[in-house]
C-alpha cells in the first residue's frame, strides 16, 4: 500500500492514499472474528492482483509498442476499491443499524447521491430490511444479494471513512465501480427461487441487480469487475512454509462452494437442499463467469481459468468424495455451527490435495 504521507503524491493523491489506510484498518475489524476472515482476506489480494494485471494487459493490447502503466492515483483507486467492494458483507448489524438515516427524506437524499436505479433502491432497503428483521444477526439472501448496494452506501454514509475528502470525480467513480462489481448471474439465481414463494422480490430486482455493461468504457472499472467475477473460478493456491508446512489460499470457488454448504446446513431459504445441488450451482457460476466479462484478457484468459474450476468441481463429484461431505451434511447430532466448521475443514483438505496433484503434474 502506498503511504499517504509519501512527498511524491499530489494532495488529491494523499488523500486517497489515506481513505486507503482507513479502508484497510476498516477490513481488518469486520474479519478478524469472522471465521472465514482469512478466504475474504484472500479474495481482496487476488482481486487487487489481477485487476492491475488485466489493466495493463488490455493497455498493452490497446498501445502494443508502449510501456504500459498504472498512475498513482489508478493504483490507489484500485487499492480502494479492492478494499471496499465487499464490506457491506461483513459490517456488523448494530453498526449498520447506526448509520441509517432516522427518515425517509434523508435516505432518498442519500440513495439519489448514489445514483441507484429505482429497482437497486428497492433492492437495498428489501435486503436492510430483512436482515435487520432476522431474530439474530446472520445470513439473508436478500442482504446478500445487496452487499454491493451496501458497500457503495457505507462509503457515502459512515462519516469516518470520509470518502467526501476525494474530488468529486475519485468518489463518482468508486462507487460505480462497488455497484458495477456485482457478479450476476449467480445472485439472480438466488433471488429467483426465493421470488418463486416471495413477491417482494420483483422482477426488476433480477434485471438491475447487476448492471456490469454501465462500466463499459471505463478500462478501470472493467479490470476491477472482471478480476472480482474471475476469483470465482480460482481454487486457490498453496504457499510453502518453514518445516514442509503450506498455507491454503483459498480462491473464490471455494468461497462460494463454502456459502452454499453454509446455507445448507442453516437451512436459508432459497438455498441448495443437498450437496449435489451445492456443487451444480457451483458449476452455474463457473459455466455464466465468462458471459458476464468486460475485457479480452478475461475472456481470452477464462478458458484456462474456468478448466481448473471444472477440475476440481469434477473431483467432489466422484463418489468417495461426495461421500465425505454428504456425512457431515446428514450428521444432524452436532451443531450446525459445528458441522460449518468442519464442512470448511474438509473444502480445504480437498483443495489442498487438488492443487498438490496439479502441481505435481505440471
Amino acid at each position: 500500500m502506498i503511504s499517504p504521507l509519501s512527498p511524491n503524491l499530489s494532495e488529491q493523491e494523499a488523500k486517497l492514499a489515506a481513505l486507503v489506510a482507513r479502508l484497510q484498518a476498516r477490513v481488518q475489524t469486520y474479519l478478524r472474528p469472522r471465521s472465514d476472515g482469512a478466504e475474504q482476506t484472500d479474495h481482496l489480494r487476488h482481486v487487487a492482483e489481477r485487476a492491475r494485471w488485466i489493466y495493463l494487459s488490455e493497455a498493452q493490447r490497446l498501445t502494443p509498442n508502449a510501456m504500459p502503466g498504472l498512475t498513482q492515483r489508478e493504483s490507489l483507486l484500485l487499492d480502494a476499491c479492492a478494499l471496499s467492494h465487499d464490506i457491506g458483507k461483513w459490517i456488523p448489524r448494530e453498526e449498520l443499524r447506526a448509520l441509517l438515516p432516522k427518515t425517509s427524506d434523508s435516505i432518498i437524499t442519500l440513495l439519489r447521491e448514489l445514483q441507484f436505479l429505482p429497482n437497486q433502491s428497492d433492492l437495498f432497503l428489501l435486503g436492510i430490511r430483512r436482515r435487520l428483521n432476522l431474530p439474530r444477526d446472520g445470513y439473508s439472501p436478500e442482504y446478500d444479494a445487496a452487499h454491493h448496494l451496501v458497500s457503495a452506501y457505507l462509503l457515502i454514509a459512515d462519516p469516518e471513512l470520509e470518502i467526501h475528502d476525494l474530488s468529486l470525480r475519485d468518489q463518482e467513480w468508486l462507487i460505480m465501480a462497488i455497484i458495477g462489481h456485482q457478479f450476476g448471474s449467480y445472485y439472480k439465481e438466488r433471488l429467483f427461487q426465493i421470488s418463486l414463494k416471495d413477491r417482494e422480490i420483483t422482477t426488476g430486482m433480477l434485471v438491475d441487480i447487476s448492471r456490469p455493461e454501465l462500466l463499459r468504457g471505463d478500462r478501470l472499472a472493467s479490470a476491477f469487475h472482471d478480476a472480482d467475477i474471475a476469483d470465482l473460478l480460482y481454487v486457490g493456491s498453496l504457499d510453502g512454509r518453514a518445516e514442509n508446512e503450506t498455507v491454503l489460499r483459498a480462491g473464490g470457488l471455494l468461497k462460494i462452494l463454502l456459502i452454499n454448504l453454509s446455507t445448507l446446513v442453516l437451512d436459508v431459504p432459497g438455498a441448495p437442499r443437498s450437496f449435489e445441488e451445492c456443487l451444480r450451482s457451483c458449476w452455474s457460476t463457473v459455466n455464466n463467469v465468462g458471459k458476464e466479462f468486460l475485457t479480452q484478457t478475461a475472456v481470452e484468459n477464462g478458458y484456462k481459468w474456468r478448466k481448473q474450476a471444472a477440475q476440481f468441481l469434477n473431483q467432489l463429484q466422484e463418489p468417495e468424495y461426495a461421500r465425505e461431505f454428504e456425512a457431515l451434511l446428514a450428521d444432524t447430532t452436532r451443531p450446525a455451527t459445528e458441522r460449518v466448521a468442519l464442512l470448511r475443514q474438509l473444502t480445504y483438505a480437498r483443495a489442498r490435495q487438488f492443487l498438490r496433484a496439479e502441481a505435481r503434474s505440471a
